[in-house]
């Protein structure tokens, strides 16, 4: 019974995944590649300390770090991934599947250990690995697209070994530690996607001429000439032929609600009467409805990747 408590923090995280529509942007075969491989990992680590015979708090994580990330690294490098939410998704798989062998071996080595400590120790030791492959791969989507040189991949994993060397150094509350753990990688993540989008933002511009020349583009079927059109066609083969056609049709009518809202508030500056007529009211509040209205079709997912082209 207490085996499946390895298993579970890897099985809540494929849940909430699948709650948050994140199913919808990773494929099914890399999150369980990744998972597979994290596994394998953790059974190479361990035959290694075995055979080298050494138990050091600061040699493993290095190690460790060192050998998880190496698969999502390698689909960065062959551009199997696109978007900061997909290094987070394989990163944080390859963690779990090394965290289900590594909650395994430690139950076989301690089955007398209560059952509550087993269950806080083993979702601590998930977040953290999860947490930890997923931040080296982050920081290096992040450094790559900046810099395209390898030599940056090494420091990458600077911030990963170090946050598992005081996970395992520090004593503390299994729960305490654990609180701790999700604080620090939320805050993390929370900057590191808030950098993401402000690097997409830039590269897209955010001008009123720009809205008007993507504006025109669309409508004239020469999207993929600008460059919301090639960040777009980048994502096309990751989701449904209809859910991209509603994501395409979402960006339209943000374009045109926003260019109308920069419009009137230019004329009130001016000192126009920006006040709608009532059939403009009218045509305004179908294109607020329909938009709802894709917003639910296209899943969190697709808004979460496209948020960087429609900033209200």
């Amino acid at each position: 019974m207490l085996y499946l408590f390895a298993i579970c923090p890897t099985l809540l995280y494929l849940l909430i995944l699948k709650m948050l529509d994140g199913f919808a942007l990773a494929k099914r075969k890399f999150l369980i590649g990744n998972i597979i491989y994290g596994f394998m990992c953790c059974m190479a680590v361990l035959g290694l300390s075995l055979l080298l015979r050494w138990q050091s708090p600061y040699i493993s994580p290095v190690l460790e770090e060192l050998l998880k990330a190496v698969f999502v690294l390698s689909m960065l490098l062959r551009k199997k991934i696109h978007f900061l939410a997909e290094t987070l998704i394989y990163g944080a798989a390859a963690g779990g599947g090394f965290s289900i062998a590594e909650n395994i071996i430690y139950i076989l080595y301690n089955p007398d250990m209560l059952a509550g400590t087993i269950i806080m120790r083993g979702i601590g030791v998930a977040v953290m690995h999860m947490g930890c492959t997923a931040l080296v791969a982050t920081v290096f989507m992040l450094v790559w697209k900046s810099s395209q040189r390898l030599l940056w991949i090494l420091p990458c994993y600077l911030p990963s070994i170090f946050i598992h060397i005081i996970h395992n150094t520090v004593e503390a509350d299994p729960t305490i530690r654990l609180i701790c753990t999700l604080v620090l990688f939320f805050a993390i993540f929370f900057m590191l996607f808030n950098i993401g989008d402000k690097m997409v933002y830039r590269w897209i511009d955010s001008s009123i001429s720009s809205d008007i020349e993507t504006l025109s583009a669309i409508r004239r079927g020469e999207f993929s000439t600008t460059n919301a059109g090639r960040y777009m066609l980048r994502m096309k083969e990751q989701f449904r032929s209809d859910v991209f056609f509603d994501m395409l049709c979402y960006m339209q009518l943000h374009y045109e609600l926003i260019i109308e809202k920069q419009s009137r508030m230019l004329m009130q500056q001016a000192g126009f009467d920006s006040k709608r007529t009532a059939e403009e009211q009218k045509e305004h509040d179908a294109k607020v409805a329909e938009i709802k209205s894709l917003r639910r079709s296209i899943g969190r997912t697709a808004q979460a990747v496209i948020a960087p082209l429609v900033k209200w």
